[in-house]
Formats: C-alpha cells, sequence, structure tokens
C-alpha cells in the first residue's frame, strides 16, 4: 500500500461519505417525485483521469455508468487540459456513454490551488426531456431523435458563470420545465457539496495522500473481487433468456449469455444475442455494461467497494448491433427490458456454477408507467413518472421476497399519499396477487396488484412493461412465477386488456389502471414444500386452495 492502512481507511471511507452526502443534497432540494421519493438518481466521485472512485449507495443500473460518460467526454469531446475551476459538464447522450435519454448527468472537476485533483458527477432521471411523448417514453419511436433532446458533452457552467442560453434552450425543448430545470439545480448544488467534501480532504491530507489513497482503492477492490472468483469453479456456463417483444413488432428477444470463469477472471459473452430493434427497446453499452456489473458483484460479494478496479477482471463482448450494444439511431428509452434480461439469463448461467447464491428469475422488468392530463397547447397540464415491482425470485434456503425491488432496480415506493395529494389521482387498490409466486420448495415471491382511477377530464397513459408472455422462469423443478398484465376498467362491463407497451392510450374521466405485476420463480420442487409454509401461506392469502392442491401432500 502507498498511505498507512489506517489513513487509507479513513480517506476512502470519506470518499463514500463525500457520494452520500451529494446525494443527501439531492434529496433534500430535488423536485420530481422520480427523484425525492423514488431515488432514481446515483453520484460519485472519480479521480482526477476520470477512473470511478466512490459511488454513493443508489441504483445498481447506474454502476460505472457515469464512467463511460466521463471517459467519453475527456476522450472526444473535452479534452481534460480544458476543464478549468467553476466548469460543469452536462450531457445525456446514450451513444457517448449514456444509457438513455431521461438520465442526465453533471459532471464537475475540483481543483486545488490550479491543480485537479478529483471530479464530481451526478445522475438523475428527469421527469421529462421531450420527445414524442409525456416522461419521454415513446413507445412508438423508431429512432432516438423521436426520444427526446439530446445533450453531448457540453459546458452548462463555465468558470462559475451559468450557461444562460443553453438552459433556455432545453427549457424550450421539455415538458414541465420548472420541474426538470428544478432538479437540474439540484444537481449542480450537490457537485458543489462534493467538491467541498473532496476540498476538506485536500486540506487534512494533502493531494499526494489522497491520490495514493485512491490508487489503493483501485488495487484493493481488483484483488478482492480476483480473490472471489479464485472461489469459483472454473469453466463455461451459458443461459439465454427473452423479451416478450419491442412494442412495434410482435416477435420476442433472445439475449444469449455465455460466462467463462478461470483464474482470476470472469467474461461474460452476450454473442448471439439478436439484433437491435426499431423500436425503444435497445440497449446501449454503457446500460449492458452496468447489468452484467450488477450481477457479477451481487453473486460474488456486494461488500466490495464499487470502484474501478472491481471492474477490471470483468471482461464483457457485446457485438456492435445487438440489442445489448445498439447503435445510432436506435432509440433506447426502454433499455431495462433488456437489462433485466441479461441480468436474469446471467442468474440462469451461473446457477450452474453456484447454485447456493443464485436465486430464481425475479419479476424481470422497470414496469414503467406514465399518466398525463391534458393541457392547452401540446404541453400536459402534469406528468406522472412511476414504476411498479413484482416479486423476487426464490433461493436455496428461503421464499422470494413479495413485491421488492429486485436485481438492478433498488427503487423506492413512491408514497400513495403525495401522489394523490398533488395528482387527479386516486388509488383505489394496491395488494399482493394470490398465487403470482411460483410454486417450489421455496415459492417465488408475490406481484402486486394496483388500481389507479383517473379523475381528470382526459389524458393519456404510457407504458413500459414486460415479461407478459415470458414467464420468470423457476430453478431446479422451481415452476415459472405469473406474468403480468395491464387492464383498463377491470370491474367495468368492458375490461379491456392493454399491452404491455402501451403507446398513448387515451383516458377519460373515471377510467382506471389496473397494473397486475409479474411473480418470482419457484426453487427446488413443489413436493418438497414444507407441509408448515403451506398452510401460513394459505392462512396469509398468499396461495389459493388450488395452488396449495399442486404442492401435493407430502410435505418435508
Amino acid at each position: 500500500m502507498r498511505v498507512d492502512p489506517i489513513t487509507f481507511e479513513v480517506v476512502n471511507n470519506a470518499l463514500i461519505g463525500v457520494a452520500e452526502q451529494m446525494a443527501a443534497t439531492i434529496l433534500r432540494t430535488s423536485y420530481s417525485t422520480v427523484i425525492r421519493e423514488m431515488l432514481d438518481y446515483s453520484t460519485a466521485v472519480f479521480d482526477r483521469e476520470g477512473r470511478i472512485i466512490a459511488q454513493s449507495c443508489r441504483i445498481p443500473i447506474h454502476l460505472n455508468s457515469m464512467s463511460r460518460s466521463l471517459r467519453t467526454t475527456l476522450d472526444e469531446a473535452i479534452p481534460i487540459e480544458d476543464w478549468n475551476p467553476g466548469d460543469i459538464v452536462i450531457t445525456n447522450d446514450p451513444y457517448k456513454g449514456g444509457q438513455h435519454l431521461p438520465d442526465v448527468q453533471t459532471f464537475l472537476p475540483v481543483f486545488s490551488d490550479g491543480e485537479l485533483v478529483a471530479i464530481c458527477g451526478t445522475l438523475g432521471h428527469h421527469l421529462d426531456v421531450g420527445g414524442m411523448r409525456p416522461g419521454s417514453y415513446a413507445g412508438d419511436a423508431v429512432e432516438i431523435y423521436q426520444e427526446g433532446l439530446r445533450i453531448s458533452p457540453i459546458k452548462i457552467f463555465e468558470g462559475g458563470a451559468l450557461n444562460e442560453r443553453l438552459f433556455a434552450l432545453i427549457e424550450a425543448n421539455i415538458r414541465q420545465p420548472a420541474m426538470t430545470i428544478g432538479d437540474l439545480r439540484s444537481q449542480v448544488a450537490a457537485l458543489e457539496i462534493g467538491a467541498k467534501g473532496v476540498l476538506e480532504l485536500v486540506e487534512r491530507y494533502g493531494v499526494k495522500s489522497l491520490h495514493d489513497c485512491m490508487e489503493d482503492a483501485i488495487e484493493i477492490s481488483e484483488r478482492r473481487l480476483r480473490e472471489k472468483l479464485r472461489e469459483l469453479p472454473a469453466g463455461v456456463y451459458e443461459g439465454s433468456y427473452y423479451v416478450d417483444d419491442d412494442g412495434v413488432v410482435d416477435e420476442p428477444i433472445k439475449i444469449v449469455t455465455k460466462v467463462t470463469i478461470g483464474d482470476g477472471t470472469i467474461h461474460v459473452d452476450l454473442t448471439g444475442t439478436d439484433r437491435q430493434r426499431r423500436a425503444p427497446i435497445n440497449a446501449t453499452i454503457s446500460s449492458c455494461e452496468s447489468a452484467i456489473y450488477f450481477a457479477v458483484l451481487a453473486i460474488l460479494d456486494p461488500s466490495i467497494p464499487a470502484n474501478y478496479g472491481v471492474y477490471k477482471p470483468i471482461e464483457i463482448t457485446a457485438p456492435e448491433g445487438s440489442v445489448v450494444n445498439a447503435q445510432p439511431p436506435a432509440p433506447v428509452v426502454g433499455r431495462n427490458a433488456i437489462t433485466h434480461t441479461i441480468v436474469n439469463a446471467l442468474l440462469m448461467a451461473l446457477s450452474q456454477a453456484v447454485p447456493e447464491r443464485i436465486t430464481a428469475c425475479y419479476y424481470g422488468m422497470s414496469n414503467v408507467y406514465i399518466l398525463s392530463g391534458d393541457g392547452e397547447g401540446s404541453h400536459p397540464s402534469w406528468i406522472l413518472f412511476d414504476i411498479e415491482v413484482g416479486g423476487g425470485g426464490a433461493r436455496q434456503s428461503k421464499d422470494g421476497l413479495d413485491c421488492y425491488s429486485q436485481g438492478i432496480h433498488n427503487l423506492a415506493n413512491t408514497p400513495i399519499e403525495m401522489v394523490e395529494a398533488i395528482y387527479p389521482l386516486r388509488f383505489e387498490r394496491y395488494e399482493l396477487l394470490p398465487d403470482s409466486g411460483g410454486a417450489g420448495r421455496h415459492r417465488g415471491g408475490l406481484g402486486v396488484r394496483r388500481d389507479i382511477a383517473f379523475l381528470d377530464e382526459s389524458g393519456a397513459l404510457e407504458t413500459q412493461f414486460d415479461k407478459f408472455k415470458v414467464a420468470p422462469f423457476g430453478l431446479f423443478g422451481g415452476e415459472e412465477g405469473a406474468t403480468g398484465s395491464l387492464v383498463l376498467n377491470p370491474d367495468g362491463e368492458r375490461p379491456v386488456n392493454l399491452a404491455s407497451k402501451t403507446m398513448h392510450h387515451k383516458l377519460r374521466k373515471g377510467d382506471v389502471v389496473s397494473i397486475r405485476t409479474q411473480g418470482g420463480g419457484g426453487y427446488g420442487p413443489p413436493a418438497e414444500r414444507d407441509a408448515e409454509a403451506i398452510a401460513r401461506d394459505l392462512r396469509e392469502g398468499k396461495i389459493s386452495a388450488e395452488q396449495a392442491e399442486r404442492y401435493g401432500t407430502t410435505g418435508r
């Protein structure tokens, strides 16, 4: 080590603390429920070379996501020698390191006595960034130009001065500008808090010690992950899984994973995965990498600090032009259908190597729904963006968790009371779905039903769901979890089943949107389930009598 262990631990944890302080700033100062309540944002500290050193504990799909954007910015747009004190760079370009247009990233260089010592970064999912549909989720987009305002890396602050024209340009191209600009200013405030925290460390320990600690942190994380990889049985393991469709063409999309584990290395090869689609279902390489990083770290050791070093032993092959490494001008806003499926395909593959560490398939989709009310002109009077989760996959020794934010999620539940206080909506049902968890020695987690009454005069619904056709799989004899569904006016005279990827479905006052999410897969043969566990599920209403009969009467 370059520094003594005590100094290293203090500085390393302090850098993580800086990232968390930035996150707390966004939580306190943001405007939209997407960021303030759902917590769809991340913050990080990078070294002066743009390597990630510390990231706040927020959204797994953001793992190392900002690194590719920052690296692309430094290599192709604004070289490091052109960064000055008070500069802030903004970008949301999926083809310059981002994931999708609503994820807006900002970066601020931290200088001490004229020397660059670190870079702070934030990422926030914004309520709207323009495009064809409210909330910037256009299910019928066939090219990225229809998805919203695309911002290549550019300085939004220069020498501490706001670029007023750029701010005005952003405002002119988005719906709900007060909300979006407010969240953007929140990100800027967080950057300033981050810079202050880094400079406090410089003042106490000096620039050299700070950088030595960063180098040690990278080396330690790399070493720890390689040690964990050496615990796995070497070999080649394969798993494939499917996305229902792309929302435009009714054909499934195949995700292929081939995992090769060697001496302290892991190679994830997605060759054989389907080609990119002319629909907003594609993932950029940044999204693909984040999904793989999450799966590997979660299975091996989630306690390893997620910095640049932990990613070095992970090699990824993602063919260009496929749905896991889409090329321009493919639309990408619905990339989570791909990334969740990547994670579950990896679970399937690695279940052959370390079954005791793997869950059965979880619900497998960020169930995005956007409700909006018609306003005057082309702008809606209001927009609600929300995501519903489903059932977790069962484990070797436990049932799956019910209505659980699993996988690349980690989103918070937006309080119903807050939504009803802000929007003309009423929640009529919010309950677990009996029988939705896959049967098994250990049962899959239950999905959830959420019925929402639309109280405005008129408006629209957009959804980006999946796993309505392809069920969450069970493992080692466990059965599949239930698929999801979406029903308009379920208790009316003429209920209507809507597609998983609904495109601007018109709503009228009194309409009820019923969301039923996917259950998790079961683990192990149902006949081996403990009789007391079956009786408990019956008492709690988690399974019906008919479902109980499927387990048989053997019990353990």
